[in-house]
């Protein structure tokens, strides 16, 4: 699984219908978390860490947690692994507002038994330069001793200018 993808049949046509994705959900696609209905049709897999350190921060008026492209700093984020379909990754790569707010890339990921898998994972690409002066999360539970508890919005994040307000933008 070197890709993230796994191809589960040899017809070609049908190859492309049956692709499935391997992504590391850090914050509120967890289980038990929000946004993870997003996730109702995707297939757990396993607990697992970034192998790679980033940043994981929570900003904005909803607490968003975001893990920050800035490798090297902050902790080895803890979070989960799952299989996903083709129109499941279409599915998040709107929510998280991929390319635009959020990039998906793929990175390293060990997982609860030392198995090293690549996953995809999305990544905060822009950012203002104070947001590396907030403290940095391990792990990230909406619910946790940290007191910023995710605030749902029904904003249009497709224009996500709310959450654009912590974000250095061109």
């Amino acid at each position: 699984m070197s890709s993230g993808l796994v191809r589960s049949s040899s017809n070609s046509h049908q190859e492309i219908m049956d692709q499935s994705y391997t992504v590391f959900v850090y914050g509120t696609l967890k289980r038990n978390q929000p946004n993870h209905h997003y996730l109702s049709s995707a297939k757990f897999i396993t607990e697992a860490t970034c192998f790679e350190k980033f940043p994981l921060v929570i900003a904005s008026k909803y607490n968003i947690p975001f893990a920050i492209n800035k490798p090297g700093s902050g902790f080895r984020i803890k979070g989960e692994l799952f299989t996903v379909d083709e129109e499941t990754l279409a599915k998040l790569d709107e929510l998280e507002n991929h390319p635009t707010l959020y990039v998906r890339q793929l990175q390293s990921f060990e997982t609860t038994d030392g198995k090293i898998v690549e996953a995809w994972v999305y990544l905060l690409q822009e950012y203002k330069p104070e947001m590396l002066e907030l403290e940095f999360f391990e792990s990230y539970f909406s619910e946790g001793k940290h007191g910023k508890q995710y605030v749902a919005s029904d904003d249009d994040l497709t224009k996500p200018e709310d959450i654009l307000q912590v974000l250095r933008i061109k």
